[in-house]
C-alpha cells in the first residue's frame, strides 16, 4: 500500500513538473517573439512575427494563468479587481511611423460559468467621430492600455481603461475608454458615462505633439482620473494637435451614480 501511495505521489509530481516546464517554455518563447517583433527590420517581418504572437498568446491564455504574462516587455496585461475581465494589448510600430494595436479580451460568462476569449481588431483609422461611437472587439479603437479601473453602480459593472496611442510622427494620444458586457452579455467598448467640456461622450481622446509627455492617471486616494490639460502653443493653432501640449493646469473626472463627472482646472494641492 505504501508503494502505491509513493507511486501515485510521484506521478502527480511528475505531471506538475511537466506542466510547469511546458508553461515556462511557452512563456520564454513568447518573450523571444516580442523581442523579435521589437527588432524586426521591415513591415513584412513585423506582420509575420506578430501573427505567430497572436496565435501563441491565444493558446497560452486558454490554458494558463495569464498573470505570468506580465513579465513580457511591451505587452500590457490588465486583470480586473473582480477577476472577471482581463485585457491584453500590445503595439506594433510600422515603417511609416504609424502604430497599430493588437490584443485580446477575456471575460467571464456568468450564464455559462466559463471564460470567453475574443481578439481585438484595431480599426481606429476608419472610425469617424470615435468619442461618440459604441464599438466592440471586431471594431476597436486601438490603444496600449496601462490601467484598468473597476466600478460598479447598481447592477452595472464597468471597467474604465486608460491607454496610450503613439499614433504617428506628428502626434500621440491618450485615451479614456470603458469596457462592459451589454444586456446580451456581448463585449462592448464605449458608453455615455464621461462628461467633458463638449458634453457627455462614450470615450475621451486627447491628442498632442509627438515628443511631448502628457500625464493621464488614476488617483486612488482622491478616486479621480486626472490629466494634464492640453492647449495649442498659439491661439491661432487651435485644432492643429501637433502643436498641443500641457499648459500646467489639470482636469479630472470623479465617479458618481454611474457617471464620470468633469472637473476643470482642478486644484491638486487639496
Amino acid at each position: 500500500m505504501l508503494k502505491q501511495y509513493v507511486l501515485i505521489f510521484t506521478v502527480i509530481l511528475s505531471g506538475n513538473f511537466i506542466y510547469s516546464q511546458n508553461n515556462t517554455g511557452e512563456l520564454n518563447n513568447l518573450k523571444i517573439l516580442f523581442e523579435k517583433l521589437k527588432f524586426a527590420k521591415n513591415d513584412t517581418s513585423r506582420d509575420s512575427v506578430n501573427t505567430i504572437i497572436s496565435s501563441d498568446l491565444k493558446n497560452f491564455i486558454a490554458d494558463n494563468d495569464i498573470s505570468v504574462l506580465q513579465e513580457i516587455k511591451n505587452l500590457s496585461v490588465l486583470i480586473s479587481e473582480d477577476k472577471k475581465v482581463s485585457i491584453l494589448t500590445w503595439p506594433v510600430l510600422y515603417s511609416d511611423f504609424n502604430y497599430k494595436y493588437y490584443g485580446f479580451v477575456r471575460y467571464y460568462e456568468t450564464d455559462f460559468g466559463r471564460y470567453a476569449l475574443e481578439e481585438l481588431k484595431d480599426n481606429s483609422d476608419k472610425i469617424v467621430n470615435p468619442e461618440r461611437q459604441i464599438l466592440n472587439n471586431e471594431n476597436w479603437y486601438g490603444a496600449f492600455y496601462y490601467k484598468m479601473i473597476y466600478k460598479k453602480y447598481k447592477k452595472n459593472k464597468i471597467y474604465v481603461l486608460l491607454g496610450w496611442d503613439g499614433n504617428n510622427d506628428l502626434t500621440n494620444r491618450k485615451i479614456i475608454d470603458v469596457f462592459y458586457l451589454d444586456e446580451n452579455a456581448e463585449p462592448v467598448f464605449g458608453k455615455n458615462i464621461f462628461n467633458s467640456e463638449d458634453g457627455i461622450k462614450k470615450r475621451l481622446i486627447f491628442e498632442y505633439k509627438e515628443g511631448i509627455s502628457m500625464n493621464l492617471r488614476y488617483d486612488e486616494k482622491k478616486d479621480m482620473i486626472i490629466w494634464d490639460h492640453l492647449s495649442p502653443s498659439k491661439l491661432e493653432l487651435k485644432g492643429h494637435y501637433e502643436y498641443y501640449g500641457p499648459d500646467l493646469t489639470f482636469d479630472a473626472l470623479f465617479f458618481e451614480k454611474g457617471i464620470w463627472n468633469y472637473i476643470p482646472d482642478v486644484d491638486l494641492s487639496k
